[in-house]
């Protein structure tokens, strides 16, 4: 009997241990995430993908979101330890590596947790009774255009300054024939391409964009395509031919030629292991639900979330755990 009550003690005392180390690996996890500007499509994917991973974390866990100028800003704020995750567009993970761009220094810090959240197209628009009918006429022509992009630092500012220069145009080039260039958020942008002070936007969307959504309607827009010599030369750069679907937006009944590029979510490499792991599942346990909330996700598959060019940086090991659990990897 009393060697009995012995062993019921010691598989107590090691059940007890085994509930120690458990509780150990479900400490809270606590993570800055570098999102975009508040009310665009970013700051609402970051709200959303907070929900999801605090549903799933350990009882205990924050995440705080930062407004960020969006993937180049991440991907620095993410090499200075100054956010923990962040999105960032592949093609922008890439240049951090090379460097290339705008990053003066190599990036090597930045690992890949979950790729391909969405479909991105550049957008390059103009007021409907424009009588631009591609860039090709604003070189041609010395059209003395006033042209609209995002804040300095912003992909959106960037691919403005790679899709001139792929159409042989700069920005300089745009002041000499008369016209400007103005770097705004994507706020004032709208009401300035409303109140007819800028006469073009260039940049990226998604399907849903609130922002490119709303100048549809008012005051209206119409869309230039790229030339496959412009796509061509974009490709160097790590973007790929895309063609936007015709009624992404409303009135919008032709498709779009120009190139592409997704939405992935990054960690810093100090992240721990187990944290990242946590991140990863909680965020692709979710992803059916928050693909209900966002139409720009619809396109968001599982296999996708792996896929190397969707991610363009090496895994984090926590995520790389996480996909080789659920077959995603061999």
């Amino acid at each position: 009997m009393i060697k009995s009550l012995k062993k019921h003690a010691a598989i107590a005392l090691l059940g007890a241990i085994g509930l120690c180390g458990s509780a150990l690996a479900a400490d809270p996890v606590k993570v800055k995430f570098a999102a975009g500007p508040t009310g665009t499509t970013w700051y609402a994917y970051a709200g959303a993908l907070r929900g999801e991973m605090l549903e799933r974390l350990p009882a205990g866990s924050t995440v705080d979101i930062q407004g960020t100028p969006m993937a180049i800003a991440n991907t620095q704020l993410l090499a200075a330890r100054r956010a923990d995750i962040g999105l960032i567009f592949p093609p922008v993970a890439a240049w951090a590596q090379q460097p290339f761009g705008p990053f003066k220094k190599k990036i090597e810090s930045v690992r890949g947790l979950v790729g391909g959240l969405d479909q991105y197209y550049q957008r390059i628009t103009v007021q409907n009774d424009s009588p631009i009918q591609s860039l090709a006429d604003i070189r041609e022509k010395k059209l003395a255009v006033r042209i609209g992009t995002g804040p300095q630092g912003s992909l959106n500012e960037y691919i403005a300054k790679l899709i001139l220069e792929a159409n042989g145009l700069s920005y300089e080039a745009i002041e000499s024939f008369g016209g400007s260039i103005s770097k705004s958020s994507l706020s004032i942008l709208q009401d300035q391409f409303g109140d007819r002070q800028i006469d073009m936007i260039i940049g990226i969307t998604t399907a849903g964009h609130p922002n490119t959504a709303q100048l549809s309607i008012t005051p209206g827009q119409r869309f230039l395509d790229l030339s496959d010599e412009a796509v061509s030369h974009l490709e160097k750069f790590g973007f790929v031919r895309a063609t936007m679907p015709a009624g992404m937006f409303e009135k919008q009944d032709k498709p779009v030629q120009g190139v592409g590029f997704a939405t992935s979510l990054y960690a810093n490499e100090r992240v721990p292991e187990q944290e990242a792991y946590a991140i990863t599942k909680a965020v692709m346990e979710g992803r059916e639900s928050l693909q209900r909330s966002f139409g720009s996700m619809k396109g968001w598959t599982a296999e996708g979330s792996v896929d190397p060019a969707n991610l363009a940086a090496p895994l984090h090991p926590g995520a790389e755990k996480y996909y080789r659990e659920v077959g995603l990897l061999k």
